[in-house]
């Protein structure tokens, strides 16, 4: 799925990630510890992505807001993004600036290599 996440909407489920659930007053307090939002805007954009799908809650007063999809979900649909907006669905040209530009140690180096031969085995 594409969730098009936008940066303000990371940071929300970031917290939520790590600490769910949390009353709204406990998500309000946690993201105005490493944020400038006002209250006000984070219960806009809490509502608007219990809309969009991306949270979800149980319960009434207080309700208990959990993230409504998985880290490795929205990764993934961010990647799949960044391929084709960036680097036109070519995959190969998205590994080839990364490794150019990435500085790359020899143990990330070794990883990518039983990456690949993982994959290559598994076909």
């Amino acid at each position: 799925m594409d969730y098009k996440l936008n940066p303000s909407e990371w940071r929300v489920l970031q917290t939520l990630w790590g600490h769910a659930p949390q009353t709204l007053m406990q998500l309000v307090s946690n993201l105005q510890r490493s944020t400038d939002w006002s209250a006000s805007t984070i219960k806009t954009l809490v509502s608007r992505m219990t809309d969009k799908g991306v949270l979800r809650f149980e319960g009434e007063r207080p309700r208990l807001y959990y993230p409504g999809i998985q880290k490795e979900d929205a990764a993934f649909s961010e990647t799949q993004q960044l391929l084709s907006r960036a680097f036109g669905g070519n995959f190969g040209l998205l590994m080839s600036n990364f490794i150019d530009n990435a500085k790359l140690s020899k143990g990330d180096l070794e990883e990518l290599y039983d990456m690949l031969r993982q994959a290559e085995d598994s076909l």
